[in-house]
């Protein structure tokens, strides 16, 4: 699209663009500084240098707000998993057809609003993070890893450590300040379906004894 010329009229599709940019800032700050519960649509519109009358053509209130910045994560987890494949721990697949890698580069890009989504007791984005990680992945990666080895643990547990797996990784990466690249932190999600719970337990005990004999 050309720039509009000097003082000719700013296009709408890019004044709307402008201003939903502006709203989702004001509504990250605000959560970080003054939590969601106590934040106003006064609040929201002063820091976005809107009107409030603007504010009200985008949300009807900031609980209408809060559910269209989940919704638009949701989306966008939904449209990379019917867009990539989903590999199981056996597949030696590039990154770059690779559902989870796409999957971290894209929570990476809305790091900022991921936090704070984390941060609002009024959000179910984790909830709605599990569901979509059980119809999307959990299902299809539990078939294929039961279809090539034996497996007693009732299926609906199988899907539920998997799922509770991949949360755990997604939350804690999302979390760090300098979290690893989607490259890196795939790798570790993947090798991490490879590795039993006492293989992991085995890990992290190794590891408190050797940060207890290091402060001897």
């Amino acid at each position: 699209m050309l720039k509009p010329k000097r003082g000719g009229c700013v296009p709408q599709d890019t004044k709307e663009k402008n201003t939903e940019t502006a709203l989702k800032k004001a509504f990250i700050k605000l959560v970080a500084t003054k939590t969601f519960r106590k934040m106003t649509i006064r609040d929201i519109a002063t820091t976005a240098h809107v009107s409030r009358g603007t504010f009200y053509l985008h949300y009807v209130d900031k609980y209408a707000m809060l559910t269209a910045y989940e919704d638009q994560l949701i989306t966008g987890i939904k449209q990379i998993f019917a867009k990539y494949s989903k590999p199981s721990v056996y597949d030696g697949q590039d990154d770059e057809d690779n559902a989870f890698y796409h999957m971290f580069v894209y929570l990476n890009r809305e790091k900022q609003l991921v936090q704070t989504l984390y941060q609002i007791p009024e959000s179910v984005i984790i909830r709605r993070m599990m569901v979509l990680i059980t119809v999307e992945v959990a299902s299809e990666s539990v078939d294929e890893n039961l279809s090539t080895q034996k497996n007693e643990i009732p299926l609906e547990y199988a899907r539920a450590i998997l799922v509770q797996n991949i949360l755990g990784i997604i939350t804690q990466w999302i979390r760090k300040d300098q979290p690893e690249s989607a490259h890196e932190i795939v790798k570790i999600f993947m090798d991490s379906r490879s590795l039993s719970p006492i293989d992991l337990a085995t890990f992290v005990q190794s590891d408190k004894r050797t940060g207890l004999n290091s402060t001897d």
